[in-house]
């Protein structure tokens, strides 16, 4: 049975810290923060008397989307799991975990410096507020780190052993994302099929999950290593879902930033580059051979799914829209899916084979 969580309010956090043992003597709150932008609970941001920083997340039984969309609050446990083994590989590229409280499904970590954010902020904000990155670097850092988790967990299976439940998985990806775009888009169904047999049945390495830019903390100049965050969905699985789950977000930015096309572009080439030389053969092979479909997947459900891109307009969604359904409904997705994210094949100012017929279609509420 689900036990869901209260929601945490910042009058209860000075309380919680204490009660877990998490404040100093004579230590004491002075600031909170409720950090935006999560749909999986409530996060707060939490500075103390002494100088130090934590996180504090607290998982919800309802997610904070339109739609209704569920899944057991414990996943905060799980990720606890997940942080201490993923900080214990890359500790450059993972916070460190304070504490895990089972009963309120609450967990409380190391807090990035206050100047960083996301990647998919920096991304999305004007070139005057942006800050110097190098987003060919993010990536690159990435690839580095995906590949040391998905090749250390490859050959050590008691990792592997911990994280063999996909029920998360299933309730957080396939089954809001691949699931609800199989019943919009029917015709579609053998290939949209074919993905989540293979995300399924996979027990090969140690999957994220939800591997995109809203969860890359990065500073606002090059330098340090980007963080990696929010690791509820992590499972054994296919290697292919981490690394088309982030090229379709950064398709998602080409398609949105117009202005930014080249170094988003050159970004996802250096990371899929990064990585393909960094990890090991077997799981190189598994992650490249269906990416195009897997990806365009994923694309779709950003359009149509229960977690839709809020930052596209009306004309970049039927843009993403087409896109996929060109790749899935194709004879050779992969060829399909290199042709159409070529250079500016998928620019939102260029014409579809089937613009009129996109143009005379009304935008799904």
């Amino acid at each position: 049975m689900i036990v869901d969580s209260h929601q945490l309010d910042a009058e209860e956090l000075p309380r919680f810290l204490d009660a877990r043992s998490l404040l100093q003597p004579h230590e004491t709150v002075t600031q909170i923060t409720l950090l935006e932008g999560g749909v999986s609970g409530t996060v707060y941001r939490v500075g103390t008397s002494d100088g130090r920083e934590f996180v504090v997340k607290r998982a919800l039984e309802q997610l904070n989307v339109a739609d209704d969309w569920h899944a057991d609050p414990a996943r905060a446990i799980h990720e606890a799991r997940a942080i201490r083994v993923l900080h214990a590989l890359t500790p450059q590229n993972v916070p460190e975990l304070f504490d895990a409280d089972e009963e309120t499904n609450t967990i409380t970590m190391e807090a990035a410096p206050a100047d960083w954010l996301t990647w998919k902020q920096r991304m999305l904000a004007p070139a005057e507020t942006a800050g110097s990155i190098d987003h060919v670097a993010i990536a690159r850092s990435l690839a580095t780190a995906l590949a040391s988790w998905q090749r250390t967990a490859l050959h050590h299976p008691a990792v592997l052993a911990r994280f063999a439940d996909k029920s998360l998985f299933e309730a957080l990806r396939v089954d809001p994302f691949h699931r609800v775009i199989r019943g919009v888009h029917p015709a579609l169904a053998p290939a949209i099929d074919a993905c989540i047999d293979e995300l399924e049945q996979a027990e090969l390495t140690l999957v994220h999950g939800d591997f995109s830019p809203k969860n890359v903390l990065v500073p606002p100049t090059p330098g340090p290593t980007p963080w990696v965050i929010d690791f509820e969905v992590v499972h054994v699985g296919h290697p292919v879902f981490d690394v088309a789950f982030l090229c379709s977000h950064l398709i998602l930015k080409s398609i949105h930033l117009p202005q930014r096309r080249a170094e988003v572009d050159a970004a996802r080439s250096a990371f899929l580059a990064g990585f393909e030389a960094e990890v090991d053969g077997v799981l190189r092979s598994a992650a490249t051979a269906s990416l195009g479909r897997h990806t365009a997947c994923l694309l779709l459900a950003r359009v149509d799914g229960k977690s839709p891109a809020s930052y596209l307009t009306a004309a970049e969604r039927e843009t993403v829209r087409q896109l996929a359904v060109d790749v899935l409904a194709s004879a050779d997705p992969e060829a399909a899916f290199a042709e159409l994210t070529a250079g500016a094949e998928h620019s939102a100012s260029r014409a579809h084979p089937a613009s009129a017929e996109l143009t005379a279609r009304k935008e799904p509420s």
